[in-house]
């Protein structure tokens, strides 16, 4: 039984070192092609399992590889799908991108084709505003899912609000603010109406902040420009981007809403993309780059890479002693302790909180397939 794996299921990947780890990438296709590609994917992984005499457990591994049906999951038009075996993990995580067709095993996860999920560049959170409902969906890509729901009900007495999170659920009541008094003593209705709001928005922020890394993904929030406004005073989110929406219409669908904000993240990722080659060609000039395999790794092991530049399409086989930061070369994957030297070395910057930028040949410092700015 293999388990759906989750963005942070991701980020623990990066720090497993017990082998034997298999790592098989499948892209979508059709369901009798996928089943003929996958039994091809994993008697490779069972061939280079048979390499190395000490691996045990490996007819545990390969069985719950040979007992997976990924038709079950994947449809001919989804990205595609990496699935993730060792004696401790037993998942797969769906693509929000193409990944190639592939396997690897090794000493450790091979992780360096979800390097855009690993970094949240393709995950994000969208909130729909309206006076009386709100939605929170959690996107990878072009999917998302619905995990939070408000209704505001506004009664004669108090007002009521109605939360769903997954299978959780809860309502709770709020008395009336004390009304303002205008003059001839006519109430504010429109002063309680706004603080009622304001409040219910509150309450939103409150639950919506716990989800696990909301201030760290982005945030798109489609609601009237009022509602945007005062939902602006409380939000604890540090860069929230406001879309306009018209709320006397229907909520757009959640295909329009996902489309409009990967449009947005794909327009930031190629400007963040720009300056990142403008900064190395910047930081090259004042040889504060380095490009040596070596001393990548012993400091990216060390926590000391704050970013690590790769060439795109490019693999070097062999091992990184994860103690020494030494690395063993070999031409080709020959065994099932090799993974891509480039692919452990971006594993260990992402777990120590640097970042890793894909660039193509042209835009990198120098010949070799790795550069790195360290920590100042």
């Amino acid at each position: 039984m293999l388990d759906k794996l989750t963005h942070d299921d991701l980020l623990k990947l990066t720090s497993v070192n017990e082998g034997p780890c298999i790592s098989i990438y499948i892209p979508g296709m059709p369901d009798k092609t996928l089943l003929l590609e996958y039994e091809t994917l994993v008697r490779r992984a069972a061939h280079l399992l048979s390499l190395d005499a000490k691996n045990g457990d490996k007819k545990a591994l390969l069985d719950s590889l040979y007992s997976f049906n990924p038709a079950e999951h994947l449809q001919r038009s989804d990205f595609g799908m990496a699935i993730f075996v060792n004696k401790h993990w037993k998942g797969f995580y769906m693509a929000a991108h193409t990944v190639p067709s592939k396997v690897v095993v090794a000493e450790s996860f091979h992780l360096k084709p979800l390097l855009e999920d690993l970094q949240g560049e393709s995950s994000y959170h969208i909130l729909t505003l309206t006076p009386q409902e709100a939605v929170l969906l959690h996107c990878d890509g072009g999917s998302g899912t619905e995990i939070q729901n408000f209704l505001f009900h506004q009664g004669q007495h108090s007002n009521s609000i109605h939360w769903k999170h997954l299978d959780e659920t809860e309502t709770s009541q709020i008395p009336h603010l004390k009304s303002h008094m205008r003059g001839r003593g006519l109430e504010d209705n429109q002063c309680k109406k706004k603080s009622g709001v304001k409040l219910f928005l509150r309450w939103i922020e409150a639950k919506i902040s716990r989800e696990p890394g909301y201030k760290q993904i982005p945030l798109f929030v489609f609601a009237g420009e009022n509602m945007f406004h005062t939902y602006k005073e409380v939000t604890s989110h540090p860069r929230a981007v406001f879309f306009k929406m018209d709320p006397s219409k229907t909520t757009p669908r959640m295909e329009s809403l996902i489309h409009q904000a990967q449009v947005h993240v794909k327009k930031e990722l190629a400007q963040q993309r720009n300056l990142s080659a403008y900064e190395l060609e910047k930081l090259n000039h004042q040889k504060k780059v380095i490009d040596d395999l070596v001393k990548i790794s012993r400091a990216a092991i060390n926590g000391h890479v704050r970013t690590l530049y790769l060439q795109n399409n490019s693999e070097i086989w062999g091992e990184l002693h994860r103690k020494s930061g030494q690395i063993t070369f070999h031409e080709k994957q020959t065994n099932a302790k090799d993974d891509d030297i480039l692919d452990d070395i971006a594993c260990e910057v992402i777990r120590h909180g640097g970042e890793v930028v894909v660039l193509s040949k042209e835009d990198m410092p120098s010949p070799s397939p790795a550069a790195a700015i360290l920590n100042s």
